[in-house]
């Protein structure tokens, strides 16, 4: 017979042995190759043995359950054993061997030296880490075969290891009931049937373990780097985690994947991974045995949404479905007058989804309520907006409503909110008769001046207006019958009334006369429902989000209009407006002022446009304020543009028309209180009985908004003038800050700059509850500050590890999480608001200037990891500290001093943030002055014994 000896490749044999290119050798018998060569020799013709080689083979020796392909010949049916892990070259008849036909053998590998260990592990984890990194170093992924706890017979645990290309690809294509084949896509696999295998095996009682290597062969080639392979890019439970959170922020999976190989260089994972991590998670998280239907109801009451259903008749399954995310019930009673309705059908079940809008009167539009309708029937829509009858007041019913012209939907309007004006969508028309007439157009220059002729028609000012250009339109394209009779029967013969200016502009709309408005919620809403695939669960989930997002910026827009001043609206003309309306309010106010100055006090060549459509001054009402030389007063605006809250105007009026609720709950709280708070109260209400002057004092106001005018200063003296207005702002201050409980607690330098302090629920959680309430969410919202905050350490850990020190880091943190995960009223001190460590959260995760005042210390908390932002643009809010155990909120002027700085944000502010403090230089000087060195301006831990 005749061998060939091994290529110079890596070790063949357990000997470790290398041999030179290879020779021929040539023996007179297998017992003489036996003897010659008792190592082994290699071949590069025939494959390895495995456990699963032909029956002709099957006398070959086993070592367990593994056959570690002897080196052997077949004579006579005769199998004889050459050495160990060696290949075959045979000189018998009939010996077959397939199952290798297509690896090369100058591939076998053996790695045998490098998992030859006598190392203990003293954990099962730390024996898988450890196998898993030499493999990942070596250029391949180690995978676990089988494990077995050993519980049974006195058996000792143990742990099998095999290459991931280990095994053979099984076909489960066939049907083993009807013995037909499937239907299957193109399948490929990576195994191999590489023999290569550790054991593990649990040393006694303890958690000690050892490992063995049973095969260190490998049959394939090996590649590094191992980027791209499966198992080798799966994910950590800490990029799982991150997964999960950036996915609940809508972030794209290319987007998450890019994030994940930022934080780790050697991350391996693709984007297809990616993929099915977020729908391994989407199914953990789903409850079993729910359908998609039971799925979305629970998730509407969890998140306390306002909810109707129906079903058919004698059966469970739902018909229609109506829900309304309850601050969008808050937001439609204070902006009830406009409404946007529209219809789209985003999901897999092809359900008509209504969609409910209202506008702001920052105009911004916000979805009020969506209703899954069975069909487009008039009954589905009149069910659906009874409903949203039935949460409105009927004080405060919608004034105009805008659609497209669907009949059904029309009819229905019509129905249940029979005193509103419908109005039709401008941009519904206008693509339709893009749609219809373009086509009728064979010169593309002709049709641009159809449709110009078009929407001068629908653009005019008045009946006689319209009536002179419609002629117009019928003489210029009296060719074209077919797009004029479109217009006029579609449109103009019965709805010229719902969408053209001549109707339109005698209607108060404020603005709103199409669906489809810029950045509306709408279309929002179909960008985040794209293709219309997702099912019920995915598609509360993006709506949920949507409307979450939507309020957060309709409280941030509110607060630009009241804290917010622009210098275009500084002039004398917008004194009384300033931080009262919607800065839009002032923009279209601003237009009309430049009107004026052409215009004058003439009514009819004004148009009075902007009063009839907007409720707000036209340009003859400014110029007649400007010739008697005032300021366009509050009252000529209408009250849709004042609401900059979510208190409707309608309770406003209640509590303001009448004392007596407020005396009923002054009575109630009385007969709680101890002697000394009684004393206090009666304290306060002597003072407002025997007031001979306004609480609100003209003067001072005069000096915060204004200058008195010219004329007046004439008629009296400047000195005397100054005195008295500086006497009076004086006596005002003190007299309403001796009358808070709360201001001996703060710096008696600071007081002048403090113009109000508010108590909130003392239930240990006053300190989130004052952080909500200057926050716009309300006192209630403190269990969103937890949580808020909570996330904010959470996900930037390693972060505050470092600026919370190095000595107790883990102690501080520990403990901060600790305070923070408590979602209950009344909690332990232990529990309460850790100042000043949680002022660098709460100004991070909101973005915002945080002052902390009291007695003790005074600090002032800046983002660290944001860049700075323009200064009327910042949101500054204060807390305030007192009697050792408590928070309120604070209210300073806008020119008071500000506390220095914390020394942690200058050494852990991140690069971007740097900037935030230089506005303040001049202020924390003032600070100095006027504290002194009484109060700790360093940042010391408030220690609170008592109960809150």
């Amino acid at each position: 017979m005749s061998l060939a000896k091994a290529d110079n490749s890596r070790v063949l044999n357990g000997a470790g042995l290398t041999y030179d290119p290879q020779k021929n050798l040539d023996f007179w018998s297998s017992e003489d190759a036996l003897q010659n060569c008792p190592q082994g020799v290699g071949s590069q013709t025939f494959p390895l043995f495995s456990s699963n080689q032909p029956d002709n083979l099957r006398n070959i020796p086993k070592q367990g359950r593994k056959i570690l392909g002897k080196l052997s010949t077949i004579s006579n049916g005769e199998c004889k054993e050459f050495g160990t892990c060696l290949q075959i070259q045979g000189e018998s008849q009939g010996m077959t061997s397939t199952q290798f036909a297509n690896v090369a053998s100058e591939s076998v590998m053996d790695y045998t030296n490098e998992f030859t260990s006598d190392k203990i592990f003293k954990s099962k984890e730390e024996l898988i880490q450890w196998t898993r990194n030499i493999g990942r170093k070596n250029g391949f992924v180690i995978v676990i075969k089988r494990s077995d706890l050993g519980s049974g017979g006195g058996q000792k645990a143990r742990i099998s290891f095999c290459c991931e290309r280990g095994g053979q690809y099984r076909n489960k294509g066939k049907n083993k009931e009807n013995k037909k084949e499937k239907q299957l896509r193109n399948v490929a696999t990576k195994k191999c049937g590489c023999p290569f295998t550790l054991k593990g095996c649990k040393l006694g009682s303890d958690d000690n373990w050892m490992l063995e290597v049973v095969c260190g062969v490998h049959n394939h080639p090996i590649t590094k780097p191992i980027g791209g392979r499966s198992y080798a890019g799966r994910l950590s439970k800490k990029e799982t985690l991150l997964l999960i959170d950036m996915s609940k922020s809508k972030a794209r999976p290319r987007d998450i994947l890019v994030t994940l190989k930022d934080r780790d260089v050697d991350n391996a994972s693709t984007i297809k991974q990616i993929y099915n991590a977020r729908q391994r998670h989407n199914k953990l998280i789903k409850i079993p045995e729910r359908s998609q239907i039971q799925q979305l109801l629970s998730k509407l009451s969890e998140h306390k949404y306002v909810e109707w259903h129906r079903s058919f008749d004698n059966s469970k399954i739902i018909k229609d479905l109506f829900w309304a995310h309850p601050v969008s019930i808050n937001l439609l009673h204070a902006f009830p007058r406009v409404l946007v309705m529209d219809t789209c059908k985003t999901n897999r079940y092809n359900l008509l989804l209504l969609v409910i809008e209202g506008v702001t009167s920052t105009n911004m539009t916000f979805v009020v309520a969506l209703a899954y309708l069975e069909s487009e029937r008039e009954d589905n829509y009149i069910w659906a907006l009874e409903r949203l009858r039935s949460v409105m007041d009927d004080n405060a019913l919608p004034a105009v409503i805008i659609s497209d012209k669907e009949l059904a939907l029309m009819n229905a309007i019509a129905r249940v909110f029979p005193t509103a004006k419908h109005l039709l969508s401008r941009w519904h028309i206008a693509r339709n008769v893009l749609t219809n007439c373009k086509k009728l157009f064979a010169i593309n220059e002709i049709w641009e001046k159809f449709r110009m002729s078009w929407n001068l028609v629908v653009l005019s000012s008045n009946e006689d207006e319209f009536t002179d250009r419609l002629n117009a339109l019928k003489k210029d394209f009296i060719s074209y019958p077919e797009a004029i009779e479109y217009v006029m029967n579609t449109w103009l013969n019965n709805y010229k009334e719902q969408f053209v200016s001549a109707w339109t502009d005698k209607i108060m709309h404020f603005g709103n006369l199409t669906k489809n408005r810029v950045g509306s919620s709408h279309s929002m809403l179909k960008k985040h429902l794209r293709f219309g695939h997702c099912n019920f669960e995915t598609s509360w989930g993006k709506i949920h989000s949507l409307l979450e997002l939507q309020h957060t910026n309709i409280r941030a827009s509110f607060d630009r209009s009241l804290k917010v001043v622009q210098d275009q609206f500084k002039t004398a003309e917008f004194e009384e407006l300033q931080g009262f309306i919607s800065t839009d309010a002032l923009h279209m106010i601003l237009r009309e002022l430049k009107r004026a100055h052409s215009i004058g006090v003439d009514a009819h060549a004004c148009g009075c446009i902007i009063r009839l459509t907007h409720g707000l001054p036209c340009a003859h009402e400014i110029a007649e304020f400007k010739r008697e030389s005032q300021p366009i007063p509050l009252e000529s605006i209408d009250s849709y543009w004042r609401m900059l809250d979510l208190v409707p105007i309608s309770e406003k009026q209640k509590i303001n028309s009448s004392c007596e609720p407020v005396f009923d709950l002054i009575a109630e709280h009385f007969d709680e209180v101890d002697d000394d708070t009684k004393l206090h109260i009666l304290k306060k209400l002597t003072e407002i009985a025997n007031a001979e002057f306004p609480l609100i004092e003209t003067e001072a106001k005069k000096e915060i908004h204004g200058q008195p005018n010219s004329k007046g200063l004439s008629m009296i003296p400047t000195a005397q003038v100054k005195k008295k207005r500086q006497s009076k702002a004086t006596v005002h201050t003190n007299k309403r800050l001796k009358s808070n409980k709360f201001a001996h607690f703060f710096p008696v330098g600071l007081l002048p700059y403090i113009h109000h302090i508010k108590d909130v629920v003392a239930d240990g959680n006053c300190g989130f509850r004052a952080v909500a309430d200057l926050m716009g969410f309300g006192e209630d919202g403190w269990l969103q500050v937890r949580k808020d905050l909570l996330n904010e350490l959470n996900s930037n850990l390693e972060y505050y590890s470092l600026l919370y020190g190095t000595g107790e880091t883990d102690e501080r943190v520990k403990e901060l999480i600790h305070a923070l995960t408590y979602f209950e009223s009344c909690p332990r001190h232990d529990r309460w608001m850790i100042m000043p460590d949680m002022g660098h959260l709460i100004a991070s995760a909101y973005n915002i200037v945080l002052f902390h005042l009291s007695f003790q210390q005074c600090l002032t908390f800046l983002p660290l990891r944001s860049m700075p932002m323009p200064t009327n643009y910042r949101k500054d809010i204060a807390i305030g500290y007192v009697n050792n155990n408590h928070f309120v909120e604070v209210f300073l002027s806008l020119d008071h001093p500000v506390p220095p700085i914390t020394t942690t944000w200058y050494k852990f502010c991140h690069a971007c943030a740097e900037g935030w403090e230089t506005v303040y230089t001049s202020r924390i000087e003032h600070f100095r002055e006027v504290i002194g060195n009484n109060v700790a301006t360093d940042e010391i831990i408030i220690d609170s014994s008592s109960d809150d």
